[in-house]
């Protein structure tokens, strides 16, 4: 029986590297040495607290890239290089046919109804293993940077949803991870004006090392009501993003976004603490719409795959530390801490 080496986790806060069985190939699969995977904060999540559809002993993670080490899919052959989409859509159920594949009835996840990305090889079942779910990268690519592709389809579809295009001011909430792929997005997209919001001076200050950015504030010395109208004309924002998960934040910008603004939704907030109180009359005069997004279709997978591969979105600005599998624990930290825009963790480091 062959081994490889994985994060397994056991239980909230119970995870460490350990020495596992490696996954077979078998009929129409394929098994893919990984060689990049990105730390996501859903993984954190799921590390600090658990996941309702995680059984442990169990291998998490879901933002992976790595060659090809095995194949019996008609598709793909060993030693070439892909980028994988964890979210693996039925195409037939009630959803799927509306052309809304993130609520897909039947999805299967990697990392949450089947193995993850945090090992040093992933085994993809015959429903994934193919040009819909599994993309070709050029050779000359660094794979160290692909991970953010996951995020950036997650941002692509959700900005698609709400319309961001050409001369649009864009407020972002949140200069994160997420906040900043947005800004970069939106950029891509055709904002002209693209203002973030971070309370923490340390992850406005990093959040400067991107070019998409052009109006930085932060709320807990400057008023943001106030800078907004001054770059609106006093008029709001087109569109208002939250990426951050705060109840306050989400009815503070349905205050900040002009008439007929959009609002996105796009952090969540904690189970316990999820209720949000809007001002009705403002939405309902001012006309303004409230968008939640969270997820993507494959179409936009392969769309924000191909903003990082054509230069469209730097994505290597993102990553900002790369450590070995086994320090996972010190990655998550760097992340809480702010200190991180990006980690990816390497299987083979």
């Amino acid at each position: 029986m062959e081994k490889m080496k994985a994060i397994v986790f056991r239980g909230p806060n119970d995870f460490s590297l350990e020495e596992v069985e490696k996954p077979k190939c078998n009929d129409e699969e394929i098994l893919v040495k990984v060689e990049a995977c990105g730390l996501c904060g859903s993984d954190i999540r799921t590390f600090g607290s658990g996941h309702n559809k995680v059984t442990p002993p169990f291998i998490i993670g879901h933002e992976g890239v790595g060659i090809v080490e095995e194949s019996k899919s008609k598709y793909f052959k060993a030693g070439e290089r892909v980028m994988i989409n964890p979210g693996i859509t039925c195409k037939k159920c009630f959803y799927c046919k509306k052309d809304i594949e993130s609520q897909c009835e039947n999805m299967i996840v990697v990392g949450t109804t089947i193995p993850g990305i945090y090992a040093q090889y992933i085994s993809l079942p015959k429903e994934a293993a193919n040009p819909t779910f599994v993309h070709k990268l050029p050779d000359d690519i660094d794979l160290d940077m692909m991970p953010v592709a996951e995020a950036l389809a997650s941002v692509y579809s959700t900005q698609d949803n709400v319309g961001v295009g050409d001369g649009d001011t864009v407020l972002i909430i949140g200069a994160g991870p997420l906040g900043n792929l947005h800004s970069a997005m939106a950029k891509a997209r055709g904002a002209k004006k693209v203002i973030i919001s971070e309370m923490h001076q340390n992850r406005l200050d990093m959040a400067k090392k991107f070019d998409t950015t052009d109006v930085f504030v932060n709320p807990s010395t400057e008023d943001l009501t106030k800078v907004i109208m001054e770059h609106t004309d006093g008029r709001g924002v087109d569109v208002a993003i939250t990426a951050c998960p705060v109840g306050e934040v989400q009815a503070e910008v349905t205050h900040l976004v002009r008439s007929r603004g959009k609002v996105l939704l796009f952090g969540g907030l904690p189970k316990d603490n999820c209720m949000v109180t809007f001002d009705s009359n403002l939405l309902h005069y001012k006309e303004i719409e409230v968008i939640g997004g969270f997820s993507y279709s494959s179409d936009c997978f392969k769309a924000a795959l191909d903003y990082i591969v054509k230069g469209k979105v730097d994505a290597k600005k993102f990553v900002t530390h790369k450590l070995p599998l086994k320090d996972v624990k010190k990655g998550i930290e760097l992340v809480k801490t702010g200190e991180a825009i990006k980690v990816i963790l390497k299987p083979w480091m």
